[in-house]
């Protein structure tokens, strides 16, 4: 089978099928899917969601977004879950960086400091997703951000633990987004580089390209600083999804039987 999904729309939309559990089972192919957003389809790709038999959409994104990017494009009869998750402020301090073409202000480890932030803020949300993926009368299910690889990066991780998967395989499918979305990254980093250029020389240009290269790409580091966050306040992951995400544990052994083969 073949993990990612070709869209003319979305690079990042990919099947979390495959993955070995450590009971032995692996996740079965076509039933949860992870992504960046659904707003910039085309009619084809739309057909591609419908003959995959969507018939769950979970979105991540915070109003505003949806608001500048437009609604997800959707089979029809496939329902949009809202579970937004803001990350308006983020972007509202980096807009007159990019205005000005200084990036110095950035921090190296935002993204590491966003991912403990949506282990401590945003249980209601991830709780959200595993309960509508619980549901079989919603699978097979997407759920996705704007670029699929770090508020859906993170629901991936809670996925995927749930199902049992070892955190070092989650730690890959992570990095995945990486190679799917080099194409669109490369293409923001090298016009970021000329507007800093201009207005930074050199020197400007060399902080814009490591600053906002560490926001384009995921790293490692960031994924481990949410587990960091879980094991710091839970003790290991199987606690946060019982205690933060309130799963139960008969819950949890239900879902690996339906997602598990």
């Amino acid at each position: 089978m073949n993990r990612h999904v070709p869209l003319a729309g979305q690079p990042n939309f990919r099947d979390l099928g495959g993955y070995a559990a450590g009971d032995g089972r692996r996740i079965k192919w076509g039933l949860v899917y992870r992504s960046g957003e659904l707003s910039q389809l085309s009619d084809a790709d739309v057909g591609k969601l419908s003959e995959l038999g969507i018939r769950t959409v979970v979105d991540l994104r915070s109003p505003e977004e949806v608001s500048a990017r437009g609604e997800g494009r959707v089979p029809s009869g496939a329902q949009i879950v809202p579970l937004p998750i803001a990350s308006s402020d983020m972007f509202a301090k980096l807009i007159p960086m990019f205005l000005k073409g200084d990036f110095s202000q950035v921090p190296p480890d935002l993204l590491d400091k966003i991912n403990r932030v949506l282990v401590r803020e945003f249980t209601e949300q991830y709780a959200g997703l595993l309960r509508a993926l619980s549901d079989p009368a919603n699978r097979p299910l997407v759920f996705h951000c704007t670029q699929g690889k770090d508020r859906a990066g993170f629901g991936a991780a809670m996925v995927l633990s749930a199902l049992g998967v070892a955190w070092e395989t989650v730690v890959e499918d992570y990095l995945l987004s990486n190679h799917f979305r080099k194409k669109e990254n490369d293409k923001m980093l090298g016009m970021i580089r000329g507007f800093a250029a201009n207005h930074g020389g050199p020197e400007g240009e060399a902080i814009a390209f490591s600053r906002v290269e560490g926001l384009l790409y995921v790293k490692e580091q960031s994924l481990q600083a949410a587990h960091a966050e879980i094991i710091e306040r839970h003790g290991h992951i199987e606690a946060f999804l019982t205690d933060g995400l309130g799963c139960s544990v008969e819950g949890l052994e239900r879902l690996r039987d339906e997602l598990l083969e």
